[in-house]
């Protein structure tokens, strides 16, 4: 075979495979960090499996997954995971604080009950802070240990692609559990949803549309588990940033749902608290890609994606968070 005949063969190849496995293209680019490939990949599996599916061409992918016994692509999206099963049945109507489930979780925080007095940290015994979330995570994290005063000692976990609508890919219960086990943090602070504008799968596979009032409640829902994770009621502090404008209109306005949403979840667990970040890093509410700093320089705060912060932006959020938690913990 000459090497043109070979290379329209390896071609065909991997069209045919496209075209059958989609759902696992989707799948496998929502996993991967930001950036040119991750929305490349995207850009080209999701119309391709919404296509696929819609022609049920992807019945010969699912066949060979059950008969091999591995989980279904195309219906993954409905989970049983922690973090959508706790919120669909054990949190608190979102409307009128009673209980969806038999696994009712009492509202602590409406009860009057208080998070616990917090110590005074010194830089021989510092508080241990874990910057934790998606891939907005990954500048601010860094950047809020090396500005730090010494009576503060954060270190970063971030997890590209994930968020709060797809806990079938990663589930956020699961993981914050794990975190306080392993880490042992005295203060969360969260920082998530870049990629949670889509719609919600529930368990029961009901699809709640993005940007939907129910939509919101379920996200704010799964907000209140993963914040009650971390706080145990009220032993440990969480403290969500809340999302600064994107550059996309639609984008910005699935960001202004998701931080009504976790600011209305703070308000319902002991010891978490909403940090907005749209004061400090927007031009009076409104997007821009440049800010001036405090030494009165034009920095660029944003990245070309209208979403991520450059680490000139990651300064400038570092600021009130760290401004927060001195004094919230008493430090000079």
């Amino acid at each position: 075979m000459s090497a043109r005949r070979a290379l329209l063969f390896v071609v065909a190849c991997l069209a045919l495979l496209a075209v059958l496995r989609s759902a696992a293209m989707v799948h496998a680019g929502e996993g991967m960090p930001p950036g040119t490939t991750r929305d490349l990949v995207l850009g080209v599996a999701r119309p391709l499996d919404e296509v696929t599916s819609a022609l049920r061409l992807n019945q010969p992918d699912r066949l060979l997954t059950k008969a091999f016994g591995h989980p279904d692509p195309t219906v993954g999206k409905a989970d049983d995971s922690e973090l959508a099963a706790a919120a669909a049945l054990a949190e608190p109507d979102a409307n009128t604080g009673t209980g969806t489930g038999t696994g009712q979780v009492k509202d602590r925080s409406r009860d009057g009950d208080a998070a616990g007095a917090l110590r005074t940290p010194t830089p021989a015994d510092p508080l241990r802070v874990l910057v934790t979330g998606d891939s907005l995570t990954e500048s601010l994290g860094p950047t809020i240990t090396k500005t730090a005063p010494p009576a503060i000692r954060a270190e970063t976990d971030t997890r590209f692609g994930t968020g709060l609508v797809r806990p079938d890919f990663f589930d956020w219960a699961t993981h914050a559990r794990h975190q306080v086990a392993e880490r042992d943090p005295e203060a969360v602070v969260v920082a998530m949803g870049g990629n949670d504008g889509q719609g919600i799968t529930q368990p029961d596979g009901t699809i709640l549309p993005a940007g939907s009032p129910q939509w919101e409640a379920e996200y704010r829902r799964r907000a209140i588990v993963l914040m009650r994770i971390w706080s145990d009621g009220g032993t440990r502090r969480v403290y969500w940033l809340g999302l600064p404008p994107a550059r996309s209109t639609t984008l910005n306005g699935y960001f202004t749902r998701m931080n009504e949403a976790t600011r209305a979840a703070a308000d319902r667990v002991p010891g978490a608290r909403f940090l907005d970040l749209r004061p400090t890093l927007s031009n009076g509410g409104a997007y821009t890609d440049y800010l001036t700093d405090g030494g009165g320089h034009s920095v660029l705060i944003r990245t070309r994606d209208g979403v991520h912060l450059t680490l000139d932006g990651a300064r400038l959020a570092a600021g009130p968070v760290l401004h927060t938690l001195s004094g919230d913990w008493h430090l000079s």
